[in-house]
């Protein structure tokens, strides 16, 4: 019994020590998230699984690094690959290449090497305010040879309103934040340009979108992701 007591007090302890906290946000070695993609028909499109691996203080900012992985309809699953979040104490810096996984559904067999990968958030949301660009730049590898190049950026970000926002990991209030999202790949010189409107919903606490909603350059719905599991 003494054993026992004194693995489940080291195990404790060692969490401890590497909980952080910054901005408000909790940082904690062994958390892990779910989202859930859907179709505009509500239909489940995919999963992608968030396993923080490690936390860790990188001057004067506290960086979280995560293990994802992308789950199909059909549950099979891709090659899992790292995320980066970093808090300043001022803003945080979320990591794009989630979102860009989730969207290239043709990214099967493909490495994604990123050049520039950037999104802030800052330490405290308010509505009418407006945020700086982000950008992500990638290229597609098979075989350690560059396929295609990806390019997303986000424009005219702004905080536009409060809202109540209800997924299975529960009920949040949330800031809404709209955003022009222009995706850009090249592939064998051709280049296909997706020009989109993301509404996302945020809470000052959760690194994640508790929901985020991609519309055509029409305005059509063209899916949605939310927030399934918080741990």
């Amino acid at each position: 019994m003494k054993t026992v007591i004194t693995t489940l007090l080291f195990v404790t302890t060692s969490l401890a020590v590497q909980a952080q906290e910054c901005m408000g946000i909790a940082f904690k070695t062994g958390m892990s998230f779910e989202m859930s993609t859907f179709s505009p028909k509500d239909k489940l499109t995919g999963k992608i699984n968030y396993q923080v691996k490690d936390v860790h203080k990188e001057g004067g900012s506290t960086v979280m690094d995560i293990v994802a992985q992308f789950e199909d309809e059909d549950g099979k699953k891709r090659d899992p690959y790292p995320v980066h979040y970093t808090c300043t104490g001022d803003e945080l810096i979320a990591d794009l290449s989630g979102m860009a996984l989730g969207m290239q559904s043709n990214m099967k067999d493909m490495e994604m090497k990123l050049k520039t990968n950037k999104l802030t958030y800052p330490g405290k949301l308010s509505v009418g305010q407006k945020l700086s660009d982000g950008q992500m730049d990638a290229d597609l590898l098979n075989g350690g040879n560059t396929m295609a190049t990806m390019s997303m950026t986000m424009t005219n970000r702004q905080v536009e309103g409060q809202q109540s926002v209800t997924t299975p990991a529960g009920t949040f209030d949330t800031y809404k934040v709209t955003a022009d999202m222009n995706f850009e790949n090249r592939v064998m010189g051709i280049t296909i340009k997706k020009p989109m409107r993301v509404v996302s919903y945020r809470t000052n606490n959760q690194i994640l979108d508790i929901k985020s909603e991609t519309y055509n350059k029409n305005g059509k719905l063209m899916g949605y992701t939310l927030l399934t599991k918080a741990n």
